[in-house]
């Protein structure tokens, strides 16, 4: 986080990751909502299917129970416009020794998928199968006892099957419209919050332009409307703006008055020394002491008003005229030593100070 400097960039990724955590997690939870809801819907099918051949069921002439295919769920029979792939609903009968007694058409002679369907009466039991050559099934069996004409009780097993590849569909289909959807929403909500942040980070980005135009010396103050969160902000800047101009303004008076008050000895001194009955040589070397004494406390002076000068309110200065009076310190200070210096300045140049 150190590493993102905009105000702007980490509430983006802040919010970006917020969405990302939050809509995964209303992805899967809706994604096993459905899913369950799904299975519901399935077992529910498959107990209204074996509850509907329950109560289709009847003896046939040779005293087994049996269920007349003209009466069941159309989806257990194969016509010209259903094939068995297009069906994936199966249902058997089988005798108390897991025999089949009687198959739906949509089984198309083939035996139904499950070796140990022998169940105690009133038992359910629902099996997942996946065996080869099938689809991925869902079975709900249940056990009956019925009871002929006769008197005499038979036990039946009566086995549904589901094929679960169109729940697989749906499944898989939802959850690409749920991820495309929040998807869609979350960059959505980017581009908003996006908008929102370049309208609400204006004033800041004004206050940020209006300083560096103080700093450059094109504007004396912060001005114009700010919001209520920036306007002590900015009233604060505005009086230290001040105070630092008033601290500058009276630390150049300040040097100017003492470069006055130590100018004035100075001359004196070497008004004095020459009236002095002395020899001509202490008299010169005097004189050159006092002379190096004075351009010390120029130099010091100048060195004290220019570091005085950093801070608010700074300003283009010009470069070459200051150089020139240093080339000419120079030039008093190393005479002797016939040290030469030579200009090399850019015409114009200016330093903010």
């Amino acid at each position: 986080m150190a590493l993102v400097r905009s105000l702007r960039a980490r509430v983006v990724l802040w919010v970006s990751v917020t969405l990302t955590v939050l809509f995964a997690v209303t992805i899967v939870g809706l994604d096993v909502a459905f899913r369950e809801t799904s299975e519901r819907a399935l077992r529910d099918l498959l107990e209204v299917q074996a509850l509907g051949l329950i109560a289709l069921a009847q003896p046939d002439p040779i005293g087994e129970l049996t269920i007349p295919a003209d009466d069941v769920d159309p989806q257990l029979a194969v016509s010209a416009q259903l094939t068995v792939a297009e069906s994936g609903l199966y249902a058997a009968l089988f005798d108390g020794e897991g025999l089949p007694l009687w198959q739906s058409l949509s089984l198309l002679g083939r035996t139904f998928p499950l070796t140990d369907v022998r169940l105690s009466p009133q038992e359910q039991r629902y099996v997942s199968i996946d065996e080869d050559g099938w689809p991925p099934l869902e079975a709900f069996l249940i056990g009956i006892d019925w009871e002929f004409e006769d008197g005499h009780v038979a036990r039946y097993t009566i086995a549904v099957a589901a094929s679960l590849e169109p729940y697989a569909q749906r499944q898989l289909a939802f959850r690409r419209n749920l991820i495309g959807w929040f998807a869609g929403i979350t960059l959505t909500m980017l581009i908003v919050i996006n908008g929102l942040l370049t309208f609400v980070l204006r004033p800041l980005r004004r206050l940020e332009r209006q300083v560096r135009e103080v700093e450059a010396g094109e504007r004396m103050s912060l001005t114009g409307h700010y919001p209520s969160e920036l306007t002590g902000l900015a009233a604060n800047l505005n009086a230290l703006i001040d105070t630092e101009r008033r601290r500058l303004s009276r630390y150049r008076n300040t040097l100017d008055d003492l470069a006055h008050s130590l100018k004035t000895p100075l001359a004196a001194m070497q008004t004095l020394l020459s009236d002095l009955r002395a020899p001509d040589e202490q008299r010169g070397a005097m004189g050159r002491e006092l002379e190096r004494m004075g351009q010390r406390v120029w130099y010091q002076l100048r060195r004290a008003r220019a570091s005085g000068a950093t801070g608010l309110g700074t300003e283009p200065v010009p470069v070459g005229p200051i150089i020139e009076d240093l080339q000419r310190t120079l030039d008093k200070v190393y005479r002797d030593k016939r040290v030469r210096c030579e200009l090399a300045l850019a015409p114009g140049a200016t330093f903010r100070g």
